[in-house]
């Protein structure tokens, strides 16, 4: 199963002192064992602000096929630029189906 098209919510537990609350967002591309999402807020990085996050599993050997069934993984997360690609890391937390 695709989760390309997906809502996910992301629960974000690092940096402590995010102040942005969760993020939302859908999946726009699955690659291998990363999501691309387009988030509903932009969100600021330290060097550039973009609505697009890519999310990895943040344990080797984990992968994306417990949100199938509505359970979370954790991830971590890095802003892309949408013109440049550049990116930085900026959170780790969890994802689930929304």
């Amino acid at each position: 199963m695709s989760l390309t098209g997906q809502g996910v919510r992301i629960i974000v537990s690092e940096p402590i002192e995010w102040e942005h609350g969760n993020l939302f967002g859908r999946v726009i591309k699955q690659r291998g064992n990363s999501l691309l999402i387009k988030l509903s807020k932009p969100i600021e990085g330290k060097e550039f602000s973009s609505d697009l996050l890519e999310l990895r599993p943040r344990y080797q050997g984990d992968y994306f096929k417990p949100l199938e069934q509505f359970y979370s993984v954790i991830v971590s997360g890095t802003l892309i630029h949408p013109r440049t690609n550049r990116s930085v890391h900026v959170i780790i937390g969890s994802v689930t189906m929304d």
